[in-house]
């Protein structure tokens, strides 16, 4: 727990270590398993916990999955959380076949929702799928649910979170300039990430969300298989 909160640290800013504990560790989740990063002295560097909370969501028996996670900026890059999120949904997916089940996630940076963009089939919101009909019925509900505060009750969907990513100005400003349509979206939805908001965001798991990201996790890894060496040949 204390080795893990100086990950936590290093990584953001806005939250106590009892936070911490209750948000991460200590779920009130019907199931938690959380992975821990470490570099080749043993040490911890990153952490991804994904919580699986089973709800009575409009009448239905449903999960609803919840994450968080943090890598240090020395060794982020080539999605390593990805394998194993997509295993531990894909099991709990399976052994419960007639349950909806959901991800919500108070996202509190860009790169978070690039991500989702990237492996999920549906996303909300989104460019494709921003209606307020489709994103505040039972996100709504979930909001209430986990105590999520909206920053404005005009404007719903952002809520009060605390996590801030230790982003420096350099950053910030690569981030407002980059090409990348969902990251856009994201900073147009939730300009207020950098003070601890989060974009409330949602996705429906089913078994061919599952199938389409695991298929993208392979293409990803097949192409940094393949990718040119700088020097010509691989060691």
């Amino acid at each position: 727990m204390d080795e893990l909160y100086l990950v936590h640290c290093d990584i953001f800013d806005g939250v106590s270590k009892e936070d911490f504990a209750s948000y991460v560790v200590y779920s009130k989740a019907n199931e938690t398993r959380i992975l821990i990063h470490k570099n080749a002295q043993g040490q911890s560097v990153g952490y991804c916990a994904i919580h699986f909370f089973e709800q009575n969501l409009e009448g239905r028996q449903s999960t609803v999955i919840r994450m968080e996670a943090g890598l240090m900026r020395a060794y982020r890059g080539k999605n390593r959380n990805a394998p194993f999120v997509c295993r531990q949904v894909l099991a709990y997916r399976l052994t419960r076949p007639g349950r909806r089940v959901y991800y919500l996630g108070a996202l509190v940076h860009p790169s978070s929702y690039m991500l989702l963009d990237k492996y999920a089939t549906r996303v909300w919101p989104s460019a494709q799928q921003s209606s307020e009909l489709d994103y505040g019925g039972v996100i709504g509900q979930l909001a209430r649910l986990f105590g999520l505060k909206p920053v404005d009750p005009d404007k719903p969907g952002v809520v009060h979170v605390g996590w801030q990513t230790r982003d420096n100005e350099g950053d910030r400003k690569q981030w407002q300039a980059s090409a990348n349509s969902a990251a856009q979206f994201y900073i147009h939805r939730n300009p207020g990430y950098t003070k601890g908001h989060g974009l409330l965001t949602l996705v429906p798991v089913t078994l061919g969300c599952m199938a389409h990201a695991t298929g993208r996790m392979v293409l990803n890894r097949l192409s940094r298989l393949f990718a040119p060496h700088p020097h010509g040949h691989r060691g």
